[in-house]
């Protein structure tokens, strides 16, 4: 979150701004331990003392980790008002959510979701260059095994920069026991902790599978009521641990149907026990998730007799559809079967499949259906088709 504010910083000064206009204050500075919301006025009192001639000038206030000091949003409501103010705060998911921030601020804010890194995010950083479609070139090959390492390790920094895996499986399951419980543990006042561990063990190992809460509360292996099963998937939900993908409907209300999830990322998986070279599907179809979720698509599952893993809509109509298949040969014509029953429900001319390792078109029924290797489809951009 500190080099997402760096970032819009530097853009800012990039764009010809001097760096007097820019104001930046890190809340976990122990300098500033014990601020109280009445004193966070002296910041813009100190920043004006030091340069005066910008009284009437533009200034961009960044405040980082702004949760440390209760009442913060007072003070950036009152500096909202003063239109020569540019406001971007950041704060962890365990002291300040989206929704709560909307709500404190009365809807002046937007808010922005970090994810981990994408794939292309990833090559980046690994400094293997992305280049047109790479057909058959020395690239291609190390982007497949970068792929491998990011199906089971995902996108977070640390995870990614460790040495070996015993210590990428000690910082997840630090992250897992430290970050995940203690954002729940601490927001919520979670009274059945074996309840809410069993829970997070359930969806780190059944990602992407459909998950009845009905069902649920009866096979956990922990008594716990189905009211608070929800609540407590719900409270993974708002923590960003865990996504839920609902099953493609008009209706504004679902009833009892039960949703798909996916994890925020797959080393959760991995450290639960699941290989995903032996559950490779399971860590295809998350990692297609997330990556529509970052392209910032509307997503849910379609099934009418079939399924067809993701369907994406845009305004009031669905625009593409998709399927998960490692190797569409094994699985023969099921998973053909539910991306035509899509195609066919939404008057789609033109599907996706996406899996391991093939690279071409066929067309079915006056259908076009377009086969692209995970890796690949990972770094095409915002187009799904």
């Amino acid at each position: 979150k500190t080099f997402f504010l760096y970032q819009n910083a530097n853009e800012i000064l990039a764009s010809g701004a001097s760096r007097e206009a820019i104001l930046f204050v890190n809340f976990e500075d122990e300098r500033l331990s014990g601020l109280t919301a009445s004193r966070l006025g002296t910041l813009v009192d100190a920043y004006d003392e030091l340069f005066p001639d910008r009284l009437r000038e533009t200034v961009h206030v960044f405040l980082d980790e702004v949760q440390v000091v209760p009442g913060w949003e007072r003070f950036v409501a009152r500096l909202f008002e003063d239109k020569r103010f540019r406001i971007a705060v950041s704060g962890s998911s365990s002291k300040l959510l989206s929704k709560e921030l909307a709500t404190s601020l009365r809807g002046r804010s937007v808010a922005t979701h970090l994810y981990p890194l994408s794939f292309a995010e990833l090559a980046s950083y690994r400094e293997v260059p992305v280049r047109g479609r790479l057909a058959w070139g020395r690239e291609r090959f190390r982007l497949v095994r970068l792929l491998d390492e990011y199906l089971a390790w995902g996108g977070l920094f640390e995870v990614q920069d460790a040495t070996d895996e015993p210590l990428r499986r000690r910082i997840v399951s630090t992250y897992l026991d430290l970050v995940v419980y203690k954002d729940l543990v601490e927001r919520y006042s979670v009274k059945n902790l074996g309840a809410m561990k069993a829970l997070i063990r359930y969806f780190a190992t059944n990602a992407t599978r459909r998950a009845s809460l009905t069902r649920l509360s009866g096979n956990l292996g922990v008594p716990v009521a189905r009211n608070t099963l929800a609540q407590y998937t719900s409270f993974l939900e708002d923590v960003n641990f865990l996504y839920s993908c609902p099953k493609f409907s008009y209706k504004l209300r679902q009833g009892n149907t039960p949703s798909k999830y996916y994890l925020a990322d797959p080393c959760f998986k991995t450290v639960a026990g699941l290989d995903h070279s032996a559950d490779r599907g399971a860590f295809f179809e998350n990692a297609v998730y997330m990556e529509l979720r970052r392209r910032g698509e509307d997503v849910s599952f379609f099934e009418d007799g079939v399924e067809c893993d993701f369907v994406v809509k845009r305004g009031t109509k669905v625009a593409a559809a998709i399927q998960v298949c490692v190797d569409p040969a094994a699985a023969g014509e099921r998973e053909t079967r539910g991306l035509l029953a899509a195609l066919e429900a939404f008057g789609l001319d033109r599907g996706t499949i996406v899996c391991s390792d093939d690279d071409r078109e066929e067309t079915i029924g006056g259908k076009s259906i377009r086969y692209v290797p995970l890796w690949r489809w990972l770094l095409e951009g915002p187009s799904t088709k």
